[in-house]
């Protein structure tokens, strides 16, 4: 129960950039937590690559407390000094570019993820190895059951436990999950690139670039191709880079698509194939992957949307992934997913300090709910878009970066 002498425990389901960053919020404010991860350790497996963050910056760091180390360690350039980029061009035309640039503000900044998760960690003791088995609640507590035969019980619960949310699944029942493969078709390869080929790279978008291709370039529909880096080596001269190629397909939809089973190789080659008439500064980055770098089979595309009618306010909640799984390809995964954390500790927060119970603890839940669910439902349906109604930006239009783009001059680098 919560009352005012009384601080809510709140249980955290999944130890991503959501949930550490709600920890955090929570660490910041005297709110005792308690973090669930089911990895056997934190980087058990990888933590994916480069993520924007933007428009959130000033709202993370006010709400963060004052022991953790400088957000700018987690930049993914470091210890290169040039802004985070992101440059959109056509697939035959690398002399023309648009896109956005860190003014120097420090409001755009491209974080790596491994660096983001450890620096989120800070003063943070998460629990590993621990899979949700089973979800009990009352009125007054939540229990999380796990599969190695342990439970914990609190005030709160939090899924921030991804895409296969068990806790959406619980806050569902009896209805079924609303998570949904998508029509999109994806290859993906990883490469380390040195020196001269570095620096082309970081001339075609210091953080990131787009490639787009039509029918008439592919003749086979639209193509897109994204290309990133995901952390520079310590010498400042090499890179590791990954791209994606993405395509609208709906036999992506079923399980039976051909990249579920086509080794290396096969990727490989149909990479190649598939980007044969693109300038040859884009592909060579894909001429330049090796067998052993594709990543097979590739990501299958998810999205979620749900409506205040689906889900339940009060002891157990939502964010991020969990809450609205999305596409990457507008950039708003990760800035949606702090977003709810720092709004649900607020809520949370509020909770506490007026020793809320009963209709205005659930009015509290149902605003931050409503809140959530309304952006993540808006950023679902653009990330979605970019792809299947072949809306990814175009110059002059708004950004994922919280920036309009716009044209960005060619640059010479040298490392």
């Amino acid at each position: 129960m919560t009352s005012k002498d009384h601080s809510p425990h709140v249980l955290i389901l999944g130890g991503g950039i959501g949930g550490l960053t709600l920890a955090q919020a929570l660490r910041k404010k005297g709110i005792p937590f308690s973090i669930f991860e089911r990895d056997s350790e934190q980087n058990s497996r990888s933590q994916g690559w480069s993520i924007g963050l933007h428009t959130i910056l000033d709202d993370l760091k006010a709400s963060i407390p004052d022991d953790m180390p400088s957000l700018e360690t987690v930049f993914h350039l470091h210890p290169l000094k040039f802004p985070s980029q992101l440059a959109v061009y056509q697939a035959q035309d690398p002399s023309r570019r648009h896109g956005v640039t860190d003014n120097g503000s420090g409001k755009l900044l491209r974080a790596n993820r491994r660096r983001l998760r450890e620096f989120l960690s800070t003063g943070i003791q998460v629990e590993f190895g621990k899979q949700a088995a089973g979800i009990k609640e009352n009125d007054h507590s939540v229990t999380v059951c796990f599969t190695d035969g342990t439970s914990a019980n609190g005030d709160f619960l939090v899924g921030a436990d991804g895409v296969h949310s068990i806790v959406r699944r619980h806050l569902l029942y009896p209805n079924e999950d609303k998570l949904k493969r998508l029509p999109i078709a994806t290859i993906i390869g990883e490469v380390t690139l040195r020196n001269e080929d570095m620096e082309r790279q970081l001339e075609l978008g210091h953080s990131c670039y787009i490639v787009r291709a039509d029918d008439n370039i592919t003749g086979s529909g639209d193509l897109v191709m994204f290309v990133g880096v995901n952390d520079v080596l310590p010498d400042a001269k090499s890179g590791l880079y990954y791209w994606f190629l993405i395509w609208p397909d709906e036999a992506a939809t079923q399980g039976s698509h051909w990249t579920a089973t086509a080794s290396q190789q096969e990727l490989l080659s149909a990479a190649r194939a598939m980007t044969k008439k693109f300038a040859p500064d884009f592909k060579a980055i894909i001429e330049k992957t090796s067998v052993e770098g594709m990543r097979a089979p590739p990501l299958v595309m998810h999205d979620v949307e749900l409506s205040p009618e689906d889900i339940s306010s009060g002891r157990v909640a939502l964010l991020g992934d969990a809450a609205h799984c999305m596409t990457p390809f507008s950039g708003q995964g990760g800035v949606t997913a702090i977003r709810d954390a720092l709004d649900l500790a607020r809520a949370l927060s509020r909770v506490a300090e007026d020793g809320l119970r009963g209709a205005d603890l659930e009015a509290v839940m149902a605003k931050y709910r409503d809140t959530m669910l309304e952006r993540g439902v808006r950023a679902v349906q653009i990330s979605r878009d970019a792809i299947t109604k072949s809306n990814l930006v175009r110059e002059g239009a708004p950004f994922a970066y919280g920036q309009c783009s716009k044209p960005i001059p060619l640059e010479k680098i040298r490392l």
